[in-house]
């Protein structure tokens, strides 16, 4: 099967953009500079002399201008050097958002023991084609022409354990009650990492991002209308990872240790080192994450001679422990030909408990059903994820050719046990269920990058995703005493997966000094095989999908300019939502798949213009998303009063209003980072008899303040307000964090103190009605977490200019 559906792939084309590569090559095996004296300086921006942090800072020799060390200066711009030699040197200075500063004539003569060249004055680049930069405190922002880049700086490290915690600091992105990212609100969000599918590191999305140390990023690319050249699914957009690469010879590392109350605990180290052509990286991280929770559930059922209501009350815990290993080799065959060769490994362990009590009552009064339903489950799963990637570069200048490819194999294993106690005989039940999934997966990726002129540019690209994945769901009932387990088959199900993706794009971009241009088209052939197993019955669906997509940008002056941009995306059905399984884990509300979904395609536009100086700036942009056939859950309640919650296209669903993101420093002492947005979000369907329609306005505000003794405090707080659902409204939900580090060991180390969800205000809660049920519903996790934590570094930084 796999061979058959592969022959589909015509072309591979692809794309790779790595920008400063040719400057990175360069420094990987050159020689360490002789003994001598000491060489420093500070890099400072004109025309105020503002320091420039974290600057890029090579030595070369005037000779051949060959590169033979770099360093990274500090946040306060100032570098050092150590046993330079006598001679001649040429210092070039590089940094996000600056015009490339060459200082010639550098003499370091034979009886200095320090030279201080003084003040290196840089000077703010001028605008690029879909550029603008956002210099913040430590972390930097890039607003592209399709997406937004945020350089992980030492004020999101700080405050951030791992990727998850990091997510949610970013303008537009947000997180669920069960961890999963939103964009504008919305989920159906597409998370790569490196450019690759986030499934190639395990199934579970949320347990990735938490077991992901927050230290190994190196920037988070925000794609609210992604090009054609990204992943044409994600119905509301597109979030690629981008990890941190060795790039100077030596070695450089780091640790964290995290302690948390309530057994939330973190530890992980990470260690790279460079010698010649060869490069390694390697790290590990373990976590324990204890979340404690409440829930409520009340429905009206008018279904019936006479009113019931149903209500539940239940608390519970869910323990995860989770460890991620990855390694990887880095090898230069030569200057225009290098290969990477990677391992990842995930484990992680979970022990969840619950109680929930129910009540069925009358309008009348009359108590007609009570028990209680206590649930013990455990699991356990792993991953492993095996990657090459080869980059070859053209004698052509900037031409450029990329081969990945990835194979993923994981499993999980689990089993629950559910005692249902009530006075009454017939309502009590005792049950088990024993679950077990193997998934595997391949990922290949070619892509290439043609210049066509000095200004113009075309991306080609071809990727292939073959995955598949088993499910057994086994369910057996056990008498009062705990034993003769007996199977049963109405429950049960075993369910099988395949997933043929096979997708070519290609993307156009044309600069002048004025206008940019960015066009692209991607063609996506899909092939889904759904297989009850269980009951010997399969199909599949075929789908064949065009994605478009146009961004144009104007520049008004150096520091401002307006872009439109345009983008069709699809959302194809993922198997837990197909999947038919019949979760009764709570009897009053189960839960289903529908394999007869079928994809929804969403119309993205967007239209901004952004104005960004030194002291601060903003970018206001107005936004419409729109889809005729919509995936969303509906819940129906028959006349006994127990639901059934399934996904279905319900019809239109469009969302629409105005964002903006802020950023200004106030003095020297403060700093804040903001996005907010108001918009209107609907979704009808005649056939659902859905019509709802809601104005909401949602935002996030980062505040970094400056203490006397090098003390540094932040705080964060984030509001998702209400908006329409299908039968409903998802209630508004506010969260509130901060925390105080402190440099220590001549800022080779952190000591922060931080607290998440200082009013324990993070309550999840809709509001649903129709025509033959009322339900009102809420989640709230109920442990406040604070932590304590310790990072060091040691050894260079990366050229790039992020320490870890």
């Amino acid at each position: 099967m796999i061979k058959t559906n592969t022959q589909r792939v015509i072309f591979y084309f692809l794309f790779l953009a790595i920008s400063n590569y040719a400057y990175s090559s360069a420094i990987h095996s050159l020689p360490m500079l002789p003994d001598g004296g000491k060489m420093i300086g500070k890099v400072v921006e004109a025309p105020g002399n503002t320091p420039v942090s974290f600057a890029t800072i090579a030595v070369m020799l005037s000779a051949d201008s060959s590169v033979i060390d770099g360093v990274t200066a500090d946040e306060n711009g100032v570098f050092s050097f150590s046993n330079v030699k006598s001679g001649k040197y040429i210092l070039r200075i590089t940094n996000m958002g600056y015009d490339t500063r060459y200082v010639n004539n550098v003499n370091i003569a034979p009886e200095s023991n320090m030279t201080d060249l003084g003040l290196i004055t840089m000077y703010a680049a001028a605008q690029k084609l879909n550029e603008v930069v956002i210099v913040g405190e430590k972390s930097m922002i890039v607003d592209d022409i399709d997406k937004k880049m945020i350089t992980i700086g030492k004020d999101l490290l700080a405050s951030s354990n791992n990727v998850s915690d990091l997510l949610e600091k970013l303008p537009a992105v947000s997180l669920d009650e069960n961890g999963n990212p939103q964009v504008r609100g919305k989920g159906n969000v597409v998370v790569l990492i490196d450019g690759k599918p986030s499934t190639l590191y395990g199934s579970d999305l949320p347990t990735i991002l938490q077991s992901f140390p927050a230290e190994l990023i190196d920037r988070i690319d925000v794609m609210t209308t992604p090009s054609a050249k990204y992943e044409g699914e994600g119905a509301s957009g597109v979030i690629d990872i981008i990890t941190k690469k060795v790039k100077i010879r030596g070695t450089n590392g780091g640790g964290r240790l995290s302690y948390g109350n309530r057994g939330n605990h973190n530890v992980s180290g990470y260690i790279n080192h460079r010698t010649g052509k060869i490069g390694l990286n390697s790290s590990v991280s373990g976590q324990s994450n204890n979340t404690f929770w409440k829930r409520m559930l009340s429905r009206d059922n008018f279904l019936g001679e006479e009113t019931s209501h149903l209500n539940q009350m239940g608390r519970g815990s869910n323990k995860n422990k989770n460890l991620f290993g990855r390694v990887g080799l880095n090898y230069e065959l030569n200057e225009k030909n290098s290969v990477e060769l990677g391992v990842n490994y995930s484990l992680n362990q979970n022990n969840n408990l619950s109680s929930i009590a129910n009540e069925t009552s009358l309008s009348s009064g009359i108590i007609t059903e009570q028990f209680v339903r206590n649930v013990k489950s455990e699991g356990d799963g792993n991953n492993i994820s095996m990657n090459l990637d080869y980059r070859k570069k053209f004698k052509k200048k900037d031409h450029l050719l990329a081969f990945t490819a990835n194979y993923s194999l994981g499993g999980s294993d689990g089993n629950s046990l559910y005692d249902q106690l009530s006075d009454a005989e017939t309502l009590e039940q005792h049950q088990q269920n024993f679950r077990n999934n193997n998934n595997n997966s391949l990922f290949l990726n070619s892509d290439y990058t043609w210049p066509l002129a000095k200004k113009s540019t075309l991306e080609m690209g071809v990727r292939s995703r073959i995955s598949q994945s088993e499910n057994t769901n086994a369910f057996y009932n056990i008498d009062n005493e705990g034993s003769n387990p007996v199977f049963d088959p109405n429950v049960s199900n075993i369910f099988g997966y395949k997933n043929f993706i096979y997708t070519g794009y290609m993307t156009f971009s044309q600069k002048t000094d004025d206008w940019g241009l960015r066009a692209g088209l991607r063609l996506t052939d899909a092939e889904q095989t759904v297989n009850q197993i269980s009951s010997d019955r399969s199909f599949s669906v075929h789908f064949l999908t065009l994605v478009p997509s146009l961004a144009v940008t104007r520049k008004i002056d150096d520091a401002s300019q307006v872009k439109i941009n345009y983008s069709r995306r699809v959302q194809r059905p993922e198997a837990s939502w197909l999947n038919p399984f019949t979760d009764i884990s709570d009897p009053r509300n189960i839960q289903t798949g529908n394999p007869e979904l079928r994809p929804e395609f969403v119309h993205k536009a967007e239209m901004g213009y952004s104005k960004y100086e030194e002291t601060g700036g903003w970018g206001p942009s107005l936004f419409m998303d729109y889809s005729n056939n919509a995936i969303t859950r509906l819940r129906t309640v028959d006349e006994e009063g127990v639901s059934l919650t399934k996904y279905d296209n319900v019809g239109r669903e469009m969302s629409y209003g105005f964002e903006t993101d802020f950023s200004q420093k106030f003095g020297e002492l403060i700093k804040v980072n903001a996005s907010g947005r108001v918009y209107r979000s609907e979704v009808v369907s005649e056939m659902a008899q859905i019509d709802n329609r809601t104005w909401s306005y949602s935002g996030n505000l980062n505040a970094f303040l400056t203490l006397p003794m090098d003390f540094r405090a932040s705080a964060y707080v984030n509001y998702e307000g209400p908006r329409a659902i299908a039968q409903g409204t998802r209630e508004g939900v506010f969260v509130a964090n901060m925390g105080i580090r402190k440099d220590l060991l001549e800022k080779k180390a952190t000591l922060s103190f931080n607290i998440q969800d200082v009013f324990l205000s993070r309550s999840y809660k809709s509001q649903l009605s129709t025509a033959t049920y009322a339900q009102i519903s809420s989640w709230q996790q109920t442990n406040r977490r604070v932590n304590l934590t310790f990072q060091y570094r040691f050894g260079k930084i990366s050229a790039n200019g992020n320490d870890a």
